[in-house]
């Protein structure tokens, strides 16, 4: 078909060809199509077909390019992959976006809120989508930024969710909502569907910030007893959360760019899982954690735990423990 200038139909046809190597990339209009009709506003012009080769203008946007300009074979398998991401907030938001210029394929995100004023300082979004659901809109830019990645949304929450799909044909799990009923939720659905977990949470002031990789197999709950509180670097008093002045919202306060210390962290032992690294057959814990200065900074008194006390003489440091 390719090589005629008309389609099943009868009608005259554009035909494109693109030639690549690893030097370049070229393109040329064959010659033999439809009459080219231009409309500058005012009419419409007609041009007669062209008589010979065009070249074009060619530029590359397939993710082998856009990630690492050929650099990273890995993407050819991320493109199949499919991860739910549960919560679109200050974590959750910034690693979609870090997912989709990885080239991760497909992310289904999953999260009930909306976006409000007192979000945008530490949120992929910003003023232009407050009051829109938080999922929608992150999905919404990252699709049209990222061509290569498909995210879905879903407006709703994470319990809500799981309740309603299962996990099949989902290759990873990441979890940083923070919450602990999400937590127990989806270790009920990976009982039905095993696959690789990762929680990723914050502690306040992103003092610490931990991404807990678990296997197919491993079950996030020990007993009765949900762990994240025991894998936290620092036994905070409770003064430390505060609460919006007027409302019942408890929140903790922290930055941006203290912040981008944990979407990091997140992002890269994310991928591990995706990619089938060491964080796909061992159940750890790899944790960022600031140095006993930032402490003092932020609030009297606080002290890291036996385990984060490699980290107190330095700005920030990684610790990577077994869970757990």
């Amino acid at each position: 078909m390719f090589h005629s200038a008309t389609s099943r139909r009868g009608r005259r046809i554009h035909r494109v060809v693109l030639l690549r190597n690893s030097e370049a990339t070229v393109a040329y209009l064959l010659p033999g199509g439809p009459p080219t009709v231009v409309d500058d506003g005012k009419r419409k012009k007609t041009y007669p077909p062209l008589s010979r080769p065009l070249p074009l203008s060619a530029i590359r946007l397939d993710p082998g390019w856009t990630v690492g300009r050929d650099q990273h074979p890995e993407v050819a398998d991320r493109q199949g992959k499919h991860v739910l991401v549960l919560g679109a907030g200050a974590l959750g938001s910034p690693v979609i976006d870090h997912l989709a210029k990885a080239g991760v394929g497909f992310i289904t995100v999953v999260d009930a809120d909306n976006l409000s004023p007192a979000n945008i300082g530490r949120h992929l979004l910003g003023a232009e989508s407050i009051g829109k659901r938080k999922a929608s809109a992150a999905a919404q830019r990252v699709n049209l930024g990222y061509p290569a990645t498909v995210v879905t949304p879903h407006a709703m929450t994470a319990e809500n969710w799981l309740k309603k799909h299962a996990l099949s044909g989902v290759d990873v799990v990441l979890d940083l909502t923070g919450e602990p009923d999400v937590r127990w939720y989806v270790d009920q659905a990976r009982h039905e569907h095993p696959c690789p977990l990762l929680i990723g949470w914050m502690e306040p002031y992103v003092a610490a910030a931990h991404a807990c990789l678990l296997p197919p197999q491993t079950p996030w709950i020990q007993g009765s007893r949900d762990p994240l509180n025991d894998l936290e670097a620092v036994s905070w008093p409770d003064e430390v959360i505060r609460r919006e002045p007027g409302c019942s919202s408890r929140f903790q306060s922290y930055t941006a760019a203290a912040a981008a210390h944990a979407v990091a962290l997140v992002t890269e032992n994310a991928l591990d899982l995706i990619d089938g690294g060491d964080g796909s057959a061992t159940a750890q814990v790899v944790s960022w954690v600031r140095g006993q200065h930032f402490l003092d900074k932020h609030w009297p008194g606080l002290a890291l735990r036996d385990w984060a006390l490699p980290a107190a003489p330095h700005e920030g440091l990684i610790l990577t423990r077994p869970f757990p």
